[in-house]
């Protein structure tokens, strides 16, 4: 008779996510990862294979989770930049005391990984790249909804965006620099209609 598991799977990613999130990679331990998920290391190893096999579920739970809150709030908008302007501030201000990090899982991922981990640098690449193809997609919405115009290819639209919303969660990760947000959001959004 075949043992049944006695976790919840993607319990046990988003808990990972988060230490991930949080301590990086490297200074995640295994004794981290089993306090965080209450798991012990066989049963860590059985079910991921590895602290990569885990990290690798943890970065694509990040990933979908962020493409989830961007959809839902293009959902619940009445136009494309506003629901973009929504996901930006959800991401800035909802929920801060649930977050490890302002900044961005897979940026500070990117920044971590070594060329020792070539997969893990891979699929963080992978997923990078999807992001910024679906907010290309967003913004090609736009220019079709007359929201832009289309002077430029929504691929640029989508580089912009990438560029000062990583910025301003960076700026806005050091202290007191909370009461600048909505100014700097507001920013964000003109420069992207001027584009």
């Amino acid at each position: 008779m075949v043992n049944k598991a006695k976790f919840n799977r993607d319990d046990v990613v988003q808990k990972a996510c988060f230490l991930f999130w949080k301590k990086g990679f490297y200074a995640t331990s295994t004794r981290d990862i089993q306090q965080a998920t209450d798991m012990r290391p066989g049963s860590i190893y059985a079910t991921f294979s590895s602290k990569q096999g885990l990290f690798s579920e943890a970065l694509h739970c990040y990933a979908n989770s962020i493409t989830n809150n961007l959809n839902q709030c293009l959902k619940s908008n009445h136009s494309v930049l506003a629901g973009l302007e929504r996901f930006v501030r959800q991401t800035i201000f909802d929920n801060q005391d649930q977050k490890p990090s302002n900044l961005c899982m897979l940026i500070k991922v990117n920044a971590e990984l070594t060329r020792d981990d070539p997969a893990l640098l891979a699929l963080n690449q992978t997923l990078l790249s999807s992001f910024e193809k679906h907010l290309s997609d967003v913004f090609t919405l736009a220019q079709k909804r007359g929201e832009l115009p289309t002077k430029l290819e929504p691929i640029n639209y989508a580089q912009n965006f990438q560029i000062q919303f990583s910025g301003l969660r960076s700026y806005l990760n050091r202290p007191d620099k909370e009461k600048f947000a909505d100014q700097l959001i507001n920013q964000i959004f003109q420069l992207i209609k001027q584009l």
